[in-house]
């Protein structure tokens, strides 16, 4: 389109500019002197073409190659055969506008720079232009070799900074697979050699074989059971924190009892409690309570909390796990006497590898991904972790899960209160 009366860049116009006139301005050591570059001008009109190729002759950092289409059917034939580094469309091409063929090369040609050129007033145009794909717009009264040369060059870095984003996700993307797997197969390998540890230390703590076994050897055991649950949780742990098993929670539920993961959490845990001589309380629902439920992670989640209050709790303390009903759905909560937290303990607790700081006493190795990895299991079955503790008063955690039935329950129900043992 070609606008009758337009002031062309007066005295920087490739018209005022002698032959051996240099752009040193652009010079940059960071960028190569000379490139070469496969241009096509989308213009209407013969006097506005003829312009901006004399502009782009003028560039002092490229050589160019120039192609003229006068519509977007003629440049859409030409990149058939071609392809464009570089396509300057018009807005208006006669009757229709230069949109289709921004969105053609913008959009659908891999390295090509499509940058408009008009003469209309007003910002309308330009955001039409970039949200069809342009990278820059240039109003034809203020085109000279500079501000095209500039223009180029901010484009040309904004795309290959946006190709090494996208290669630098593609990286990412593989990284990730690649940790998933890695998690995946150290998880089997470091699992397979401890269920060993742990048959054949309760073998010896349980004497299945009836022999004299001093009462040291006995202790030993002990120890050696109760350091391969510890790991056994940590490597569980681990494998939650990193690898996408969270993410299937919803599609892998069923209905359990929620008082046989308490019975299951308990189990795997007492060692550690008669290790510090810690008692072990259940208070739960006379009547059984049905959930559907990730079996196996809502047990690591009581399991995590259990291990956190005995690892907060002094010894000869005491520690309890309450099953309740409300309106809402059920409530797993584990209460101690412990050292308790504020409210900055609190806060520090539930973020991923946060550890609270313990009186030498009770120091103990942790990877500070128990409570997190609570908080995503609840969050998972669409629930949510609530926390009450004060310093020196103690801890309780309860875990708030939606939408449970209560079989056979009736309102008023009985509660019992047992110190659970070890078989």
């Amino acid at each position: 389109m070609h606008l009758d009366g337009l002031e062309r860049g007066s005295e920087t116009s490739p018209e005022s500019l002698p032959e051996d006139f240099s752009l040193e301005l652009l010079h940059e050591q960071s960028l190569p002197p000379e490139r070469h570059l496969q241009v096509l001008v989308i213009e209407d009109d013969e006097a506005d073409f003829l312009f901006t190729r004399k502009s782009l002759r003028y560039l002092d950092s490229y050589n160019v190659d120039i192609d003229w289409a006068t519509s977007v059917s003629d440049a859409v034939i030409k990149a058939r055969s071609k392809h464009y580094d570089l396509v300057l469309v018009d807005f208006w091409l006669g009757m229709e506008t230069g949109v289709p063929a921004i969105n053609a090369f913008g959009g659908g040609a891999p390295g090509t720079i499509v940058i408009l050129l008009t003469g209309m007033p007003g910002e309308d145009v330009q955001k039409i232009a970039l949200k069809a794909g342009a990278r820059h717009c240039i109003n034809k009264s203020q085109l000279t070799p500079v501000l095209l040369e500039a223009t180029i060059r901010s484009a040309r870095h904004t795309q290959r900074l946006e190709q090494q984003l996208q290669q630098t996700i593609a990286n990412l993307k593989k990284a990730n697979e690649a940790k998933d797997r890695f998690y995946a197969h150290m998880g089997h390998d470091l699992r397979t050699p401890l269920n060993a540890i742990l048959g054949y230390s309760e073998m010896i703590l349980g004497n299945s074989l009836g022999l004299d076994v001093p009462d040291q050897y006995q202790a030993f055991a002990s120890k050696i059971h109760a350091g391969g649950l510890h790991l056994l949780e940590v490597i569980n742990n681990l494998m939650l924190q990193n690898g996408n098993a969270l993410e299937s929670i919803r599609k892998q539920v069923e209905e359990i009892r929620l008082d046989d993961v308490v019975g299951k959490a308990l189990e795997l845990v007492q060692f550690f409690a008669a290790d510090k001589g810690i008692e072990l309380a259940v208070n739960v629902a006379g009547r059984p309570v049905h959930a559907r439920c990730h079996r196996s992670l809502m047990t690591q989640a009581l399991v995590n909390l259990l291990s956190n209050a005995i690892k907060y709790t002094p010894a000869g303390g005491r520690v309890e796990v309450s099953l309740s009903v409300d309106a809402q759905g059920s409530v797993l909560a584990v209460s101690d006497n412990g050292v308790g937290m504020s409210a900055a303990d609190i806060e520090l607790a539930r973020k991923p590898y946060g550890r609270v700081d313990l009186p030498p006493e009770l120091a103990q190795e942790g990877t500070g991904l128990g409570l997190p990895i609570v908080e995503r299991i609840l969050s998972g079955h669409g629930g949510y972790v609530e926390i009450d503790s004060e310093p020196g008063k103690g801890t309780r955690v309860s875990l708030h899960l939606p939408g449970l039935s209560l079989q056979g329950a009736a309102s008023g129900m009985n509660r019992e209160v047992t110190r659970f043992e070890s078989q």
